[in-house]
C-alpha cells in the first residue's frame, strides 16, 4: 500500500536523523512522526517485523559497522551511533553479529 510505504519512508527518515543521539527512544521517535507511541509499536511491527526499538537498534549496529571498518575506536563508534555504554554496544553487537567490534576493527585494518 502507499500509505505504509510512506510509513516506512517517514521511519527511516527519522531514524536516520536521530540514531546518533543516545536519548532518542521509541517516545520520541512516535512525536517525530506525530503518531501515539501505541500506534508506531503496532504499525512498525506489522510493516518491518521489529519493534521500534529492535528497529533503532539495528540501524544504529548497521552504522557502527561502518565506523568500525573505517578504524573508528570501538568507544567512539559505540557513542557515534547513540550508544551511550561501550559494554552495553559490545553485548547488542556480538548478539547480532556473532563478533566483537574490536574483532571487526582490527580484521579491516
Amino acid at each position: 500500500m502507499k500509505s505504509d510505504q510512506k510509513f516506512v519512508d517517514n521511519l527511516v527518515r527519522v531514524v536516520k536523523q536521530n540514531y546518533a543521539n543516545p536519548n532518542f527512544d521509541v517516545i520520541s521517535m512516535a512525536a517525530e512522526m506525530k503518531i501515539s507511541e501505541r500506534q508506531l509499536q503496532r504499525k512498525v511491527k506489522a510493516l518491518t517485523g521489529q519493534s521500534p526499538v529492535q528497529h533503532l537498534r539495528q540501524y544504529r549496529l548497521d552504522r557502527s559497522l561502518q565506523y568500525l571498518r573505517e578504524g573508528v575506536p570501538v568507544g567512539e563508534a559505540a557513542k557515534a551511533v547513540g550508544f551511550s555504554s561501550h559494554a552495553y554496544f559490545t553485548c547488542c553487537f556480538k548478539a547480532q553479529f556473532g563478533t566483537t567490534p574490536q574483532k571487526v576493527r582490527i580484521k579491516t585494518q
